[in-house]
């Protein structure tokens, strides 16, 4: 028997009663699902969750391209890309780089990516500088490099001054800083201080900028390249990585790349590349077919009409009053704040009734005073399903601060003093 910590077992207990009220569905989606929707025992569910922002997964030329995939190659070949590669993984980087404007190469998952990007391109003599909100896949990915011996800091989220302070600090001990970050922080739906970094990387020239794009791809950016490269096009110590799931709607992920020559010693000696499968041959061939919508007009039309959406949202969130963070920040996620676990839980049975789902987000994605829910608008959703939701999101909130199971003066006053904050905990 395993025994957990108190984290641990915090962390489990809550999955246990979201599975068990239904606010989460381990293991039980039976009956179907879209973009728009969950059916479940003759129950139609508005689904927030899915984070496809443009819906391309539902696109039918990805479809047929999937398909098309499985009938020519097969499900899968189980060989390394070190000894084999196959022309369409190579079609499709050939598409990614178009889209880019940069090396790019393929890998099964961001998080995998991490392991084949990050302990190649740094060295035992530089040091990596945390966000206290990257991604936990960047952050494991350190922990692995601590062990090997490497140094590792953390900074308080988005604070450029602190990130200034020590790069100066720590410019005489090791020969480059690098800075891990997002680009699109994927539960509070902010995102990266792209003009402070950019100063920082004109004025510094040991700091490197390792960023994580997976919420920012697809839905912003020239041919759809993602939220970072839309605002920092082009630079010699930007180091990106994309989801090539999410806004881009098939599978894998996506390493970009300064120059050609890193690009090289990545796929070379990049240790998922060496020892890893690659990935089904469908979820290439339809990312394949995704591309070709990037590389057209059509994908304009798409970021506009989810654009709408996503300001609409906001919008109606400020004028019906419900709590939010980063309310100038328009991506396709918004974060309504409750505060408390049994707050957010009672809420979310509440919705659920009403027939909404959105994602938990409490410890260990987010501080335990910060506990909510995560809503991510796609373009499946109409304006008619956001209002739907908000209205009935607002009704909700009334109807548990009568009652006293929420105090925004409480929440709030936790929010404006801890937003910042390394610890999590």
């Amino acid at each position: 028997m395993i025994t957990l910590n108190n984290n641990k077992s915090y962390v489990n207990e809550l999955f246990k009663q979201g599975t068990e009220k239904k606010l989460m569905f381990t293991n039980s989606i039976k009956d179907g699902a879209s973009n728009k929707y969950f059916y479940q025992s003759g129950e139609t569910i508005n689904n927030f969750v899915s984070n496809s922002y443009l819906a391309l997964d539902l696109d039918q030329r990805a479809k047929n391209a999937a398909i098309e995939g499985i009938q020519k190659y097969g499900i899968f070949t189980s060989i390394s890309r070190s000894y084999v590669s196959f022309d369409h993984y190579l079609e499709l980087e050939d598409k990614l780089e178009k889209i880019f404007d940069k090396p790019a190469l393929v890998i099964n998952n961001v998080s995998q990516g991490h392991f084949g990007y990050i302990p190649t391109i740094v060295d035992k003599k530089d040091i990596c500088i945390l966000d206290n909100y990257v991604h936990k896949s960047v952050g494991i990915c350190c922990q692995y490099l601590a062990g090997e011996g490497y140094a590792i800091d953390k900074l308080n989220h988005n604070n450029m001054n602190e990130l200034e302070d020590k790069i100066k600090a720590y410019s005489s001990k090791y020969n480059k800083v690098w800075y891990l970050t997002d680009s699109v922080f994927s539960m509070q739906g902010d995102t990266a201080p792209y003009l402070e970094l950019t100063e920082l990387l004109n004025k510094y020239e040991n700091f490197n900028l390792y960023i994580d794009d997976a919420h920012g791809m697809s839905w912003i950016g020239k041919n759809g390249k993602g939220h970072c490269l839309h605002n920092i096009p082009n630079h010699e110590r930007l180091f990106v990585i994309t989801s090539l799931n999410k806004g881009y709607g098939a599978t894998n992920a996506a390493l970009i790349f300064p120059d050609q020559i890193t690009k090289e010693i990545v796929h070379r000696i990049g240790i998922p590349f060496i020892f890893s499968s690659p990935t089904p041959h469908s979820g290439i061939t339809a990312a394949s077919a995704i591309a070709d919508i990037h590389l057209s007009n059509e994908i304009y039309e798409k970021q506009l009409n989810l654009e709408a959406n996503i300001l609409y949202f906001k919008k109606r969130l400020k004028e019906l009053k419900i709590p939010f963070l980063h309310p100038n920040s328009n991506t396709p996620i918004g974060f309504i704040v409750l505060g408390s676990v049994s707050a957010m839980t009672i809420f979310g049975e509440k919705m659920l009734k009403r027939g909404f789902m959105m994602s938990i987000a409490s410890f260990p994605s987010v501080p335990f005073k910060f506990s909510g829910f995560r809503i991510s608008i796609t373009l499946q959703h109409t304006i008619q399903d956001i209002e739907s939701l908000l209205v009935n999101a607002a009704e909700c909130y009334s109807e548990m601060e009568k009652t006293g199971e929420y105090n925004p003066e409480v929440v709030w006053k936790n929010v404006n003093q801890n937003t910042n904050k390394v610890s999590v905990a």
